[in-house]
């Protein structure tokens, strides 16, 4: 019999085992579709004959477990900009390896969860996920991490929300240092600074003196290695980027993965970004780690190894995680992977927020000339008299507090460039069954229809999808187009200024789970803005004028699908206020 069943099989054609295994798959997807189908229409009913304490539709999907994993990995923004347009209820779920995620674009919705039931909702395990997931951390030592974590985490917030001041005097400090080296001038690549070698710079000459007048450069590569070699050393000391002179690019390159990481691809696929990323991940770590290794040196009372020799810069903030870490005895691999999330968000998020803001501004001769005029009294640049000839260096004043406290219009053009280019996301894991409600504002936005609530099951995950309410017409006139004025006040205040009005805008996420970063970021990148606007001026290299590109997926804020050729050269000081 087992020959015969042996010789019946060897008798199938290659071909008709092929048909039948896609015939098999067809049948599977179309049947997965029809019912997930089904389900969806019947979960977009009321009720009964009442809206409210709805179940949330999931959206329909061809194969089972996987469900929406498929698209999600294709073209992930592109996917949930769909997704969002379907789902009049301002909310819809995902399937994706068997499990449910709730996706929600109102603003109502989102505070709803996010802050009026923030005990109902976890991200601890939205946290660890990412740990490992994307910056490598060993999923054997969950309890290891959970232990040290809450006095970890509060460090890190007393040091970027209740005191900034450490890092935002130092950042301050190499913004007045290194501000007006911004391009050096320089032909020889020995000479120039370390963040012009990355932009391709060419000098122009005047036809007249023959002396340099203007640097061509690629604006995004100059702006991303200057304020990652300005903003970075307040965290991690001078020491770290000289010692790994390539960790703005590895930055750079998990970033581009970061999506990838986050599906859990495996890393023998053939996609060039995912195995950067792997390449880039392993390099962090290891920079990582040896400054962890030193910063135990010192702590043990003895001197740093090789390469490291001085580390009195690097800032309380890590000094003092790498602390915790050592009292609770956390391994490194939970504790290098942790930190790396840590640089990696501050290395990510104010670099490509700055060349945003730039690129709008500068394309506004306006708009510029405004800011200028704003920001004059708290970021001014001056050249000093010529001594035995020899010209003095440019010296640059910025008081960071009246940046934030009396610039609105520059506060504007940053929540407006949030608004266009930021990705936030609030995620987390329900604990509890629970109802969301929303506003008749969003109500009537949204659907039309009355407010309706919905009910989320204990298990289930939950995330905000901004980027989608930021980019609706619903709420936002134009939404495609850079309007800083729709964030200021329609009427002046008694000092004839326009007052900041933010609206429902939540650039930095919601509630608790909001980034605990966002008041040293907004006034980093507020101080960045400022100088280069009172320092240099710039136009663009294409003979079109100004093209602001188009933007590619990244994690946190939009990448540049392309970097654009400026021509930079410094402003006349003396025809300044």
């Amino acid at each position: 019999m087992f020959a015969k069943l042996v010789s019946t099989i060897e008798s199938i054609s290659p071909t008709t085992i092929t048909l039948q295994v896609f015939l098999l798959l067809a049948t599977i997807a179309c049947s997965t579709r029809f019912i997930s189908g089904r389900n969806y229409k019947s979960d977009l009913s009321p009720n009964g004959t009442s809206w409210d304490g709805r179940k949330v539709a999931t959206l329909p999907y061809w194969f089972p477990y996987f469900g929406h994993l498929l698209p999600l990995t294709i073209n992930l923004d592109r996917f949930l900009q769909k997704c969002c347009q379907r789902s009049p209820p301002g909310i819809f779920s995902l399937k994706i390896f068997g499990s449910k995620y709730h996706m929600i674009f109102t603003p109502s919705l989102t505070r709803s969860l996010f802050e009026g039931h923030s005990t109902a909702i976890s991200s601890d395990s939205v946290r660890w996920f990412l740990l490992v997931n994307v910056f490598g951390a060993n999923k054997r030592h969950k309890q290891e991490h959970l232990r040290a974590h809450g006095d970890a985490h509060a460090c890190l917030l007393d040091q970027l929300l209740s005191n900034p001041s450490e890092m935002l005097r130092a950042t301050v400090h190499g913004i007045r240092e290194h501000g007006p080296n911004l391009v050096s001038f320089s032909d020889s690549i020995v000479d120039q600074n370390p963040w012009e070698r990355a932009a391709a710079p060419i000098i122009h000459t005047d036809s007249i003196t023959g002396d340099a007048s203007s640097v061509e450069i690629s604006l995004f590569a100059l702006i991303r290695t200057f304020v990652g070699n300005v903003a970075l050393p307040p965290l991690v000391g001078r020491e770290f980027l000289e010692n790994y002179p390539e960790i703005l690019e590895d930055i750079q390159d998990l970033g581009d993965g970061f999506k990838y990481f986050v599906l859990g691809l495996p890393r023998w696929l053939p996609i060039p970004s995912l195995t950067k990323a792997h390449i880039a991940r392993r390099k962090l770590l290891g920079a990582i780690s040896s400054l962890h290794g030193a910063l135990d040196q010192l702590a043990a009372g003895n001197e740093a190894n090789q390469p490291w020799r001085d580390l009195d810069d690097v800032s309380a903030m890590l000094k003092g995680r790498h602390a915790i870490w050592n009292a609770y005895g956390t391994p490194r691999d939970v504790r290098d992977p942790s930190d790396l999330s840590l640089l990696w968000a501050m290395g990510t998020k104010t670099t490509n927020l700055i060349f945003w803001i730039l690129v709008q501004v500068y394309s506004n001769p306006e708009l510029i000339q405004k800011l200028r005029d704003e920001v004059h009294p708290f970021a001014k640049a001056s050249q000093p008299s010529q001594v035995f000839g020899l010209p003095e260096p440019v010296r640059l004043e910025i008081n960071d507090a009246g940046l934030v406290q009396s610039c609105p219009l520059l506060k504007a053009c940053l929540y407006e460039c949030l608004r266009l280019h930021s990705k936030p996301v609030s995620m987390g894991t329900v604990q509890k069954d629970l109802s969301i409600l929303e506003s008749p504002e969003d109500s009537r936005s949204v659907n039309g229809e009355r407010p309706q609530s919905f009910v989320l099951e204990a298990g289930d995950s939950a995330a905000s999808l901004s980027d989608a309410h930021q980019h609706d017409p619903h709420y936002y006139e134009s939404p495609n187009s850079f309007q800083p004025g729709r964030f200021l006040s329609s009427s002046e205040s008694v000092q004839g200024q326009r007052t900041l009005v933010r609206g429902t805008l939540q650039p930095w996420g919601s509630g608790e789970f909001a980034c605990p970063g966002r008041v040293f970021a907004e006034q980093q990148v507020m101080a960045f803005v400022a100088a280069i606007l009172v320092l240099w001026d710039m136009e663009p290299v294409d003979s079109r004028g100004w093209i602001v590109p188009r933007q590619r997926t990244s994690a946190i804020v939009s990448l540049p699908s392309a970097d654009i050729r400026a021509r930079l050269r410094p402003r006349d000081l003396s025809k300044t206020k």
